[in-house]
């Protein structure tokens, strides 16, 4: 009898909406602005560096035992009860904390560019590898500081956290955020056919809650676990956002995939398939339309300038909205997620580890018109990227991000600088053409498996490396970097990149 094959299960969790049934409370919006109120005022307070490194509960704890605090940021002031205030400043210091984890992610790559250990000799097998040796390196030291308030100590480290994080603000006031499992809700959810019923801790009424109800369309779910976000949307209704978490197979296939991510098409295979097609006409229609729209939205702005407060009045208010601009860019940017993440689906049931290239980093570039600047502006690569990595937890793939420098001016063929890449074709130095998104993909693909260039590395030098593996790979054919560059196999730009850059005075 054969053997069963073993699929390995996971789980992962989503945040699904639900929309609310009936008319909403008019005590349900007071309480939303009240905690906006609260909400801005400890994003004033803890928005900058004061929270760094502190646990949520801990903050509370101070907030509570301080006269001087608790006057300010207490539940008393806000005339809240203590579950609701409780939940809401949870809430607050774990978003500043993401923030701040943001601006963590940036000062490590910087550690990890600027100090850099000493190699050493390890055997492994037959083989002698340099390897880096850690304890002639502070990166470990300096990581670990970023986690409390040691960081401070350092003066370059604490220069980078002042350059990546910005304190931040928030006008915030249609949130109101509980825990169905917290001791106070015993008893507070119902569940009736498809709707499922909330009571809701709004203002104290001397010493006792007084709750507001609110329904909610479930189905036969009954969100009850995990923190609840009942959100007040443009048009009047609630959504419910709440934590689901869903079970999934995971995808046996070992093979991996380098993908190029592009404007035309989301991302283009190193097996030659193009994903996400129309991402690009897409992107094209709603740039081109909303610049149409705002050159005439100007215009009418200019008028209402010059007529009488009454008809000025008139036309910001009925001509200038801003609600059905809203509703288009919605939807523009539900069609876009819609075709990135069908297709990016298709990857990871294909394949169990995707390779591509990291642009986390902003790259400098030529100078471009203003249309094509706009364009690009509309270019969804953070998309892209959340797709992969979303997707590829639910399905269980593996990404794996390696540096982007010189990926698409590199002949995947023999890993050199010869050729030069025109539109979509790459022309080789023997007079093949490839397709330049596919040797683009190829060579994202096998940089997932080069040891010498690393993730971080700079691109000066990389261009190194490639013009050392160019100059070899030309010499075994009889030839100089000079000879090459007088053929036209190799643009003579290169010869003047990979050099050390001249000191500004």
């Amino acid at each position: 009898m054969a053997r069963k094959k073993v699929v390995q299960t996971t789980e992962y969790t989503v945040t699904r909406i639900a929309y609310s049934v009936g008319d909403v409370p008019d005590k349900l919006s007071n309480l939303a602005q009240a905690l906006g109120d609260l909400r801005s005022e400890l994003w004033n307070k803890y928005g900058s560096l004061q929270a760094w490194g502190i646990d949520k509960n801990t903050i509370i704890k101070n907030i509570r035992n301080a006269p001087e605090l608790r006057a300010l940021y207490g539940s008393e002031r806000f005339n809240l009860s203590s579950e609701i205030w409780e939940r809401t400043v949870q809430a607050v210091i774990d978003d500043i904390h993401t923030v701040q984890e943001a601006a963590i992610v940036q000062v490590i790559r910087k550690i990890y560019s600027t100090f850099k250990p000493e190699k050493k000799q390890v055997i492994k097998g037959k083989k002698t590898r340099l390897v880096d040796n850690p304890e002639t390196s502070f990166r470990d030291e300096l990581t670990k500081s970023l986690n409390s308030q040691e960081w401070r100590q350092y003066p370059l480290i604490s220069r980078w956290v002042r350059q990546y994080y910005k304190r931040g603000h928030t006008w915030v006031d249609n949130q109101i955020v509980i825990n169905a499992l917290g001791s106070n809700m015993k008893g507070k959810v119902s569940h009736k056919g498809k709707v499922t019923t909330y009571q809701i801790p709004g203002f104290m009424n001397g010493k006792k809650v007084s709750w507001i109800s609110i329904s909610v369309l479930t189905g036969r779910v009954t969100p009850s676990s995990g923190r609840l976000r009942f959100i007040i949307n443009d048009s009047g209704n609630v959504e419910l956002h709440y934590p689901k978490t869903t079970k999934i197979e995971v995808n046996p296939s070992k093979d991996n995939l380098g993908v190029d991510k592009g404007v035309t098409e989301g991302f283009y295979g190193s097996n030659g398939i193009a994903y996400a097609k129309g991402l690009g006409s897409v992107i094209n229609d709603a740039s081109d339309r909303r610049t149409k729209k705002n050159k005439k939205r100007q215009k009418l702005f200019a008028i209402s300038k010059k007529v009488d407060p009454a008809k000025s009045a008139r036309i910001l208010e009925n001509n200038l909205g801003r609600k059905k601009a809203n509703r288009l860019d919605i939807r523009k940017r539900q069609t876009i997620t819609q075709i990135i993440r069908t297709d990016t689906k298709k990857i990871f049931d294909n394949f169990g580890e995707v390779v591509a290239e990291d642009l986390s980093k902003y790259i400098k570039g030529k100078k471009r018109s203003k249309a094509v600047n706009r364009k690009l502006n509309e270019w969804s690569k953070g998309e892209l990227q959340k797709a992969l990595d979303e997707i590829s937890i639910r399905k269980g793939g593996v990404v794996k991000l390696v540096n982007p420098a010189y990926t698409s001016q590199v002949d995947h063929r023999n890993g050199t600088l010869l050729g030069k890449r025109l539109g979509d074709q790459f022309l080789t130095f023997d007079g093949v053409v490839l397709q330049a998104d596919q040797n683009a993909a190829t060579n994202i693909k096998t940089r997932g498996s080069d040891l010498q260039i690393t993730k971080f590395m700079k691109k000066e030098q990389i261009h190194r490396i490639l013009l050392e593996r160019t100059a070899l790979f030309l010499s075994e054919l009889g030839h100089s970097l000079e000879s090459a560059v007088s053929m036209g196999w190799l643009d003579e730009k290169h010869l003047g990149r990979g050099k050390p850059l001249r000191r500004r005075r």
